[in-house]
């Protein structure tokens, strides 16, 4: 059995929604919970960093690991924060067009 916690950035949140143009500004995150490549669970959460002035990037990528995310899809990627990112082993997946959460999430599977 293998789990996986999926964070995707999100306007307003849940599968249906777009992945957000930003990781660092978006206004949610939907955290998507997989077991053996299966949605098992779905939560949306408001990003606490999205209105940062300085160092959002850094902050999002702290929280997302402390968060226990193994995982991110994202239309870009985390430069500032990609350090704390690397050295926690999460996987970063970039998607390079509008797509909803639902179907980004079917590259993972």
């Amino acid at each position: 059995m293998v789990k996986t916690l999926v964070a995707v950035p999100t306007s307003k949140g849940g599968l249906d929604d777009e992945v957000h143009e930003s990781l660092v500004r978006a206004e949610t995150f939907t955290l998507v919970e997989l077991e053996d490549g299966k949605v098992k669970g779905v939560k949306v959460i408001e990003n606490p960093y999205k209105r940062e002035p300085y160092g959002a990037g850094s902050k999002v990528a702290l929280f997302l690991v402390n968060l226990g995310v193994n995982a991110i899809i994202s239309r870009t990627d985390c430069p500032k924060g990609k350090m704390i990112l690397d050295s926690a082993g999460v996987k970063m997946v970039i998607v390079d067009e509008v797509i909803k959460v639902g179907d980004a999430l079917k590259g993972l599977r």
